[in-house]
């Protein structure tokens, strides 16, 4: 059985990663295994190619808005064609306009099955929302990467429940150990906190500021990484600068291999405004790493606040000052949050877990195919 997947980018992100992990490690057997990204190749091209079948991209900029809405139609044109070509039994899409591309492309070509995964909780986005609801027909199946996603989507997209399932994120723990930091050294010494994600509202790096701001008063020797790169980049920048931290923010770009970084970190920081499931935290608890993130939907579903970590308010400063601090000034607490996070992650989200559970809603699907 041949599955096309379809991916906004390549990047260096949580829902990228996932899916690296996947074709790895799906039945080829069973599968033959084809990938589109919808923009240019990024630093996981590579990577995605060696491990499929065949590999396309569409060439698509990075812009999205007005940009977005004028380069879908010669997007879908090219997807129709390619999907012709490979003549795939499954379309699986991830993220919005992968997932919306996709039904329609899958519509035109026959493609019998249709899969778009929910990664991300935009509670905000509201016309998403709308063309999700009005193409939700063409979608044999929703694949939810947390609970929460999965009862967003059932209220706001309102998709009956037996549609969609939640199929969590998983990490293989031996892989991560086995990881390498590229070069990527620090001063072990110091109060070394990493935030890992793209530069963008959602993220939370201005609330991280803010809070780095108070405890670099009562603690000089903290350093904080940012990893990632995105949009607000340059207005991230120009914050720290003009709140004269640049002693204790380090912007580090883009890093393929987070693994062995995060094995270097102090403490992992998520101040995210809304997520899905975030891959990095799962990463972080695997390395035995304390994590300080939002108490938003999806991320309670992972940190047990209090266990494996702190939770606080999203947006707020001095809640995420308090929690820093807190693990800095108590470091048998920190280690024993990132001892219980490790037990969590290889209990509860293993990655064969993840496979184990796509294959079966790919067979199911399959077999519902095969007996109309």
């Amino acid at each position: 059985m041949k599955i096309l997947y379809i991916i906004t980018s390549t990047n260096a992100g949580g829902t990228e990663k996932a899916l690296l992990e996947l074709i790895r490690r799906i039945d080829r057997d069973e599968y033959e295994v084809y990938v589109c990204s919808l923009k240019r190749p990024g630093v996981f091209a590579k990577r995605i190619e060696e491990a499929a079948d065949g590999f396309y991209s569409l060439g698509l900029a990075e812009a999205g808005g007005i940009k977005a809405v004028l380069t879908f139609l010669p997007a879908l044109v090219r997807l129709i064609r390619l999907s012709r070509r490979v003549r795939p039994m499954i379309i699986h899409s991830f993220l919005f306009r992968a997932n919306i591309l996709g039904r329609f492309a899958a519509r035109v070509a026959g493609v019998p099955i249709v899969i778009s995964s929910i990664r991300v909780i935009e509670s905000d986005k509201h016309y998403k929302h709308i063309i999700d609801r009005l193409t939700s027909s063409m979608v044999n199946r929703y694949m939810a990467v947390s609970e929460a996603a999965r009862k967003f989507t059932i209220k706001h997209v309102r998709v009956c429940p037996d549609k969609i399932v939640t199929v969590y994120n998983g990490i293989d723990c031996s892989a991560v150990l086995q990881g390498n930091s590229n070069g990527f050294t620090i001063n072990k010494a110091l109060i070394n906190i990493a935030l890992i994600g793209r530069f963008d509202r959602q993220k939370g790096h201005v609330t991280l500021i803010k809070a780095v701001k108070t405890i670099s008063a009562r603690h000089p020797d903290i350093r904080v990484y940012f990893f990632g790169e995105g949009p607000d980049e340059i207005r991230i920048k120009t914050i720290v600068k003009q709140e004269r931290l640049s002693e204790y923010i380090i912007f580090v770009g883009v890093t393929e291999e987070i693994s062995r970084c995060i094995a270097q970190m102090d403490i992992i920081v998520l101040p995210s405004l809304w997520e899905g499931l975030p891959n990095v935290l799962l990463e972080a608890m695997a390395e035995a790493r304390p994590v300080v993130a939002s108490r938003i939907e999806g991320i309670d579903e992972v940190v047990l606040d209090g266990k494996t970590g702190i939770l606080f308010k999203p947006g707020d400063a001095r809640a995420l000052a308090q929690a820093l601090l807190r693990l800095i000034e108590d470091r048998q607490l920190a280690e024993e949050m990132g001892m219980a996070g490790k037990k969590r992650v290889l209990e509860q989200f293993p990655l064969e877990k993840t496979v184990k559970e796509t294959e079966a809603v790919y067979r199911s699907l399959i077999m519902m195919e095969k007996s109309d």
